[in-house]
């Protein structure tokens, strides 16, 4: 299996940061910040292809959501990004087992999606489109991630912790399908039990 691209994006991430706080004072300051923000930027773009590299990059985020929290104004609309991202890392590599007695049922096809999201990014990567072979295998990842999506749209949290994951995982994938994760966050509100947290109510 190939090493998960992650690290890169986590390697770059923090070589641009300790290159900005070394920088001399005026242009080259400017120009190490500007370096900063664009592999923050592809930091918060990249997928996952592992879990080892999903918990390399949850470490990673708490690291720098920390070291940079005093100044989280200025990292802004990115620092919220990463304390979202960082957010749903943290549900879905630290959700029950599936199957396991009370847990929501939300993780797991969080879990999925991310997963088959994941594939299908890095097949697109990777595509060739004169190889009917590269074609086939980017056709089928695009497949899985959209019965994988399906399945998470019709599954609604039990949990105020699904329902953040839910939320963080659109706020990471859903611009291009905004609308139907607003939609799907809005039906989770609509079926919850006000006196038992978020279990949906036998009389919805």
């Amino acid at each position: 299996m190939p090493p998960d691209p992650i690290h890169a994006a986590i390697a770059d991430h923090r070589q641009a940061w300790n290159a900005f706080q070394v920088a001399p004072e005026g242009e080259d300051t400017i120009l190490a910040n500007d370096a900063m923000s664009e592999a923050l930027d592809a930091l918060l773009a990249a997928s996952c292809a592992t879990r080892p590299g999903a918990r390399a990059l949850l470490a990673h985020l708490r690291w720098w959501l920390a070291e940079e929290a005093e100044f989280a104004a200025g990292y802004q609309p990115a620092y919220g990004r990463a304390e979202a991202r960082a957010a749903e890392l943290a549900m879905l590599l630290g959700a029950p087992a599936s199957g396991s007695g009370g847990a929501d049922p939300i993780h797991a096809v969080l879990d999925a999606a991310n997963t088959a999201e994941t594939e299908h990014t890095l097949a697109c990567e990777a595509l060739d489109e004169t190889d009917d072979a590269s074609m086939r295998g980017c056709n089928a990842a695009c497949e899985r991630a959209s019965v994988a999506r399906h399945a998470m749209m019709r599954t609604l949290p039990a949990t105020l912790g699904g329902l953040r994951a839910l939320a963080c995982h659109y706020v990471r994938w859903g611009e291009a399908w905004a609308d139907d994760g607003f939609l799907h966050i809005a039906r989770s509100l609509a079926g919850c039990e006000p006196r038992l947290g978020l279990t949906p109510g036998s009389d919805r």
